[in-house]
């Protein structure tokens, strides 16, 4: 009975032992099975790098703050230094050390809890790499053991120690050796002394504790200890020890967060190639992206929007339920046109996220124009073609009044002029009647080719008018007014603006090289004709603020409301597009006092407003700082281009009475070939001015005016001015009517300034009268009639 007991004791002993072994089998088989797969690793997350064009350091991209670097550029003391500190017996174990584990085992069981690890190299790096966790668990430590043996199995030590210095959470925001050298030395990790690789190497154990940022003191006995560990392993001798001791620690202060340089540029790069790359590679694929950015220019142009902040040309409003409150808002991009690099991106005055210079669609008001210019130059047209710049009646609307549209600045209407004339001085008329003549359809196709994306369908109908003055349903960006601009600059070859240049993987492998698109739109005849009348527009027209004193060519525009105010201007290699604006969309006029009741913003005593002398004058500020040290070059002249005197009101050649005569530029191919022969002799006659009808001799001297007229077709020339207009209180027509000297002066409408035409729609001149005043008597009548007043009662 006893030896049954036994043999039972015995079998239940065994079963237990058997069932507990195979648990244990089973839950570790388990814990492995849901263990990661480490044979395709290849590190983990490295940061990505953006360089500027001159190869400057322009921020990181990444989830953990790691510059990878191979193990032959880390010094052979800061290996040993891990190692001593670290792991001792690295080059020996397995992945595995069962020594230091029984130890830990020991001391685990004496206190009840797991509270001392016995990790090696291999097993921190399987813990870092793959991210199981800081818990200690006995989950945790099978899994991490296991896969310290599987790490062993299929890299060498090198590799193994190369992979954990990389890896390797060091303090603060860095991973691996190299971005904590340069965190807390700003030095490259193959530049540590002795001293500093010590201090490095004590991080592990706690980063933030042992940081010298946080804790100098604490740091430095850290670094002591490892000091003293690699001289009982020889890795060092007592004196190289005792040197490193006592060598100062210096770090490099830990700095508040500098601001971001070209923050709304380095955001455009990332979000590029999170679209062709994908989040996951951008934050941890450790790439090299090379970008177009010139540190330069940038700096340049953020000192430049400093500048006119400080002098208050562009004032400071707070504003709610905007992206930024400090308003009103900018943009400048700088792109050069040859090649489409963006060299300089500024998205607004702040740090937000909406950029300005690239997501901004706004009105471009009269910038819009070249476009209008440009088809009719492909048209045929010449800078000295003429059109009338006389008023235009809006199209009646019932129960509406009549009204002119569009309207001149100050309501001011110069006759015919040349297209460059009317360039130079914005005038809306004339770009009304010159897309009426080109059509909307071919204005809209010509912008489209030059790189413009916004149009929506109602811009296209054949009547949108307004879209000559920039009327557009959506509006346009700083960034495709710049490049379709750079048309003109490049002479007639359009190319896709690229802001990043070339892409390299983590093995220094191109993965992405730019090939901008290129796409020839205009002749090189068209593209020079236009910017020689644009450069005209600087140094003869509204343009003047954004002179350089060197070639160059440019466009103001300003919308009605004064909501939005650009220029864009270009050199032979260089384009810069600067636009001003609310981001909700309210005018630009800043009439704000103080409480003694001076204007705030003050501008010829009044308050100021914003247009697109603000944006030249800080176009003109910038670029006159980027191109002080740059060679003057000039825009290219194609050699069928001829230079050829005019009458600038027929656009033909002069003949002998011609009272004033123009160089312009043309195409040998339409240059004019026809003497005009509007203008004659000129002669003098005696007008009183009550009757309008020829002076005699009985006119009072007061009332006498003198005419000047043809000889032959008797039709009157200028100077003169013209007032036109309604009294009616519901009316929007008023002008003035400006005639050049020796210039015909046209009849008008005296209510609306409309030109009158004949039945064949012949403008009609005015002319000399015919007929002579009968409202002045002699003298001696006027005698006869008062002696009569006082006496004929008596008769």
């Amino acid at each position: 009975m006893l030896k049954k007991r036994r043999q039972f004791i015995l079998a239940t002993i065994i079963l237990i032992i058997a069932l507990g072994f195979g648990m244990t089998i089973g839950a570790i088989t388990w814990i492995i099975q849901n263990t990661p797969d480490i044979s395709n690793y290849k590190g983990t997350s490295e940061a990505t790098l953006i360089y500027s064009a001159d190869g400057q350091l322009l921020t990181k991209l990444y989830k953990q703050n790691r510059i990878y670097v191979p193990l032959e550029r880390i010094p052979v003391d800061l290996q040993n230094a891990i190692i001593a500190i670290e792991d001792t017996n690295f080059y020996v174990h397995h992945g595995i050390d069962f020594w230091g584990i029984a130890r830990a085992f020991i001391t685990n069981i004496m206190k009840g809890r797991l509270a001392q690890g016995a990790s090696t190299i291999t097993q921190q790096l399987a813990r870092n790499a793959l991210e199981l966790g800081f818990e200690k668990t006995f989950y945790r430590k099978i899994q991490e053991a296991y896969l310290a043996l599987q790490f062993e199995r299929l890299y060498t030590k090198p590799e193994i120690l190369e992979m954990y210095l990389n890896e390797i959470y060091l303090g603060h925001s860095a991973y691996g050796v190299e971005t904590a050298a340069q965190q807390y030395f700003n030095k490259h990790v193959w530049e540590l002394d002795l001293s500093e690789c010590a201090l490095i190497a004590g991080l592990p154990k706690a980063p933030n504790y042992y940081s010298p940022f946080n804790n100098l003191e604490a740091a430095r006995t850290r670094r002591n200890v490892v000091l003293n560990r690699m001289l009982e392993l020889g890795y060092i001798t007592e004196e190289e020890a005792t040197r490193a001791k006592n060598k100062e620690i210096k770090i490099v202060p830990n700095k508040p967060d500098e601001k971001e340089f070209a923050p709304y540029f380095i955001r455009y790069v990332r979000d590029k190639l999170i679209e062709r790359f994908g989040a996951q590679m951008v934050y941890s694929g450790g790439l090299k992206v090379y970008t177009t950015l010139d540190p330069q220019m940038q700096k340049k142009a953020e000192v430049a929007i400093k500048k006119a902040l400080e002098e208050k040309y562009i004032p400071t409003v707070e504003r709610e339920n905007t992206a930024d409150k400090l308003q009103p808002q900018m943009a400048l991009i700088t792109i050069e046109p040859r090649n489409g690099a963006i060299r300089a991106m500024v998205g607004g005055r702040g740090n937000d996220q909406f950029n300005r210079a690239v997501q901004a669609v706004r009105q471009p008001g009269s910038a819009f124009k070249p476009f209008v210019y440009t088809t009719a130059i492909k048209k045929g047209y010449s800078p000295g073609s003429v059109i009338n710049d006389m008023p235009m009646l809006a199209k009646e609307k019932e129960g509406e009044p009549l009204k002119l549209w569009p309207r001149n600045f100050q309501d001011e209407y110069r006759g015919y002029v040349t297209l460059r004339t009317a360039l130079n001085h914005s005038i809306n008329v004339v770009a009304v009647k010159l897309l009426q003549q080109v059509g909307v359809s071919d204005t809209i196709k010509t912008a489209e080719e030059m790189g413009i994306t916004t149009f929506q369908p109602a811009d296209r109908n054949s009547d949108h008018l307004s879209l000559a003055l920039g009327g557009l349903n959506k509006g346009v960006t700083p960034l495709e007014m710049a490049s379709a601009y750079g048309v003109f600059a490049n002479q007639g070859i359009w190319v896709e603006p690229v802001a990043i240049t070339r892409v390299l993987d983590k093995r220094n492998r191109v993965i992405y090289e730019a090939h901008p698109e290129k796409r020839i739109v205009l002749s090189e005849d068209v593209a020079y004709l236009m910017t020689n009348m644009l450069q005209t527009v600087i140094s003869h027209g509204t343009g003047w603020r954004a002179d350089l004193k060197r070639p160059v060519a440019g466009k103001t525009g300003t919308t009605n409301n004064y909501s939005d105010a650009w220029f864009v201007g270009f050199t032979p290699d260089l384009v810069t597009s600067v636009w001003i604006g609310e981001d909700n969309l309210n005018p630009m006029e800043y009439n704000q006092k103080d409480e003694k009741g001076n204007y705030l913003f003050p501008e010829n005593g009044r308050g100021r407003t914003i247009s697109s002398s603000e944006a030249a004058h800080l176009w003109g500020d910038y670029m006159r700082e980027v191109v002080k040290e740059m060679p003057v070059t000039h825009f290219k002249v194609p050699d069928n281009i001829v230079t050829v005197e005019i009458d600038p009101v027929t656009g033909l050649l002069p003949n002998r009475f011609t009272p004033r005569t123009v160089e312009e530029v043309f195409r040998k191919s339409n240059q004019p070939t026809e003497v005009e022969n509007l203008h004659e002799p000129i002669a003098t006659v005696k007008v009183d001015k009550e009757s309008g009808l020829l002076a005699t001799e009985n006119c009072p001297e007061e009332n006498i005016i003198e005419y000047n007229y043809f000889t032959d077709s008797k039709i009157r020339v200028g100077p003169g001015t013209f007032s036109f207009g309604q009294e009616s209180s519901d009316t929007e027509i008023e002008g003035t009517y400006i005639v050049d000297t020796g210039e015909p002066i046209q009849k008008i409408d005296p209510e609306t300034g409309v030109p009158q035409k004949s039945k064949t729609g012949q403008v009609l001149y005015e002319k000399i009268p015919t007929r002579k005043c009968t409202l002045h008597k002699p003298e001696s009548s006027n005698l006869i009639d008062s002696i009569w007043e006082l006496f004929k009662d008596n008769f």
